[in-house]
This record gives C-alpha cells, structure tokens and sequence, in this order.
C-alpha cells in the first residue's frame, strides 16, 4: 500500500477553504475557532523548559539555591500553608483545563468533519469519550511528571546528592550527561504519543464510538506494521510547522512586532491561526483513511471540488 502525503495535505487544504471560505462567514470562523481554542487549552501544560546554567562560577548554584529556599522557608513558616494552596489550586486549574480541552478536541473535530459551526450540542454527544480521554491524558501527565521526578532525583544522587553536587567531577558531568541524553529521550517519546493521540487516537474514537484505551489497541497494529509512514508523517508535520514558523515570524517583523502581540492573546491567536489548525486536522483525518476506508469521517457531501 503506497501511503501518500502531499495529497491528503492538498485535500485537508481544499477542505480548510471550503469550510472557511466558501463563502467566507465571520460568525462561523469565530465559532469554530472557539472550538479550537477549547481543544488547545491544555496542550501546553508542563511544557515550559527551565534553562539552568552551570558556568564556572556556576557548580555549586542548585544546592546554594536550594538552601537558600530552605532558610527562607524556615523564617517565613507562616506562608508555608497559602503556597501549599496555591499549589493545589494551581494543579486543579491545570486538570480543570486538561478536562474542558479533551472534550474541546471532539467538538473541533466534529465542527471539521462536518463543515458546521457548533459548540453545545457535539459538547454533550461526545461527553463520555471527552470524559475518557480526559483520563487517559490525565494518567498519562501523571505518569509523566513521576517519570521525570525520577530521572531528576537519580541524576542528583548519582552526582553527588544536594550536599555535594558538583560539575567538577567526572562522576557529575557523566551523570548529567546521561540525565539529559534520557531526558531528551524521554520528551520525544512524550511528543510522540501527544501526536499519535491528538491526530489519530481522537479520531478512532469519534468514529468506532471506543474508550481512548480501546481506540489505542485499533491504532496500535498499524503503527507495527506501517511504522516508516508514522515516522515520516511526524517528520512531515515538522517540516510544516517550521514553515508555517518562519511566516509566522516574518510576519511578525514585518508589522513590528504587533502580530507577535496579537498571537499571544488568548483566543484571538486561534482565530488568526485558523486556517493552519483547520488544515492540520483534516489533513490528519485524510492520513489516517488512506489505512482503511472505514476511517474516512468526512462524508461524500463535504468532499471539496476536484481541482482543475
């Protein structure tokens, strides 16, 4: 079976103009973009990467820093507890968010497939399997953030513990080096599967009506067997994302800088990248049927024209 994919990306394309802009309609754009938006809003928890720098003044920075907490600690017990709070309520937002986004991707999705602008009704049709994908990304997340808490804690122990940490040994740097090879490791894996889930997983879902663990087992098989089509697909949608980065930023500059502001506002960043996000999930939808027939969600209806 011969797997394309400059095709399925020039038929998610018809189909993105087609649903936006044939005819072009500002109540359905923003519509649909609320979906998006809704879909979005988790995918960049715990995503943020802390740079910490080890310069030669530098070695003995994380257990100078850490005590330093620790004495702050001990002189303002008092707040001890309204941060502790602001933990918690931080880390409830973080699955609220997680929770309104796992029902917000089958409403996007729904809105796609369908060339239709809806919120509430497809909000309600797909509760249960939002509310099962909601758990599978919850325990995912969870499993993720014991995974790097022990990759970190090894790492400290191996170069010395935070008594004794230090870069100026060979122990140190060999333990850090293998902390951050796996730990680059560790973050490819994690994007791979928040790309199978997100493009394909959701999918399967939506159309054979299964839990995400069960939507996993269908998708699973293929990936053994059309592994080299999965790789390149990532590859592809990487080489996409970098051009659709570079107009981003040209543009950006080209209007010093005031479409760097406007991307960064909340909801108002999707509706100007609606288009990109439309593209990117019908174009996963077409890529995903080339594997079998049944998985075509659009139906014949909302097949865009053929081109001339």
């Amino acid at each position: 079976m011969e797997i394309r994919y400059v095709e399925p990306l020039r038929r998610a394309w018809a189909r993105m103009q087609l649903t936006l802009l044939a005819p072009f309609d500002l109540g359905k754009w923003l519509v649909i973009a609320f979906s998006a938006w809704l879909a979005g809003l988790a995918d960049g928890i715990g995503g943020g990467s802390p740079r910490v720098g080890f310069g030669q003044h530098g070695v003995g920075e994380l257990r100078d820093a850490m005590e330093a907490a620790r004495d702050w600690f001990a002189s303002h017990p008092y707040l001890v507890p309204v941060i502790l709070l602001a933990v918690v309520v931080a880390v409830a937002i973080a699955i609220v968010l997680l929770w309104v986004s796992s029902l917000g991707k089958f409403v996007f999705l729904d809105n796609v497939v369908h060339n239709r602008a809806r919120i509430v009704e497809p909000w309600r049709r797909y509760r249960r399997l939002g509310h099962s994908l909601f758990l599978w990304r919850l325990g995912f997340a969870a499993v993720g953030a014991v995974v790097a808490a022990v990759l970190a804690a090894l790492a400290l122990l191996v170069a010395g513990g935070l008594s004794g940490f230090t870069l100026a040994t060979t122990r140190g740097l060999v333990a850090i080096g293998v902390a951050v090879f796996l730990a680059v490791l560790f973050l490819a894996a994690m994007a791979v599967v928040a790309l199978c889930l997100d493009s394909f997983v959701v999918p399967v879902m939506a159309r054979l009506d299964l839990s995400a663990v069960a939507a996993w087992g269908v998708l699973w098989p293929w990936i053994e067997r059309y592994l080299g089509a999965f790789v390149l697909y990532g590859l592809f949608l990487l080489v996409l994302a970098i051009g659709v980065g570079v107009v981003v930023v040209v543009v950006g500059l080209l209007t010093c800088c005031v479409g760097f502001v406007l991307l960064a506002i909340p909801y108002l960043g999707t509706v100007l990248l609606l288009p990109v996000l439309v593209t990117y999930r019908a174009f996963s939808l077409e890529f995903l049927a080339q594997f079998d027939p049944t998985f075509q969600l659009f139906s014949a209806a909302a097949d865009p024209a053929p081109a001339a």
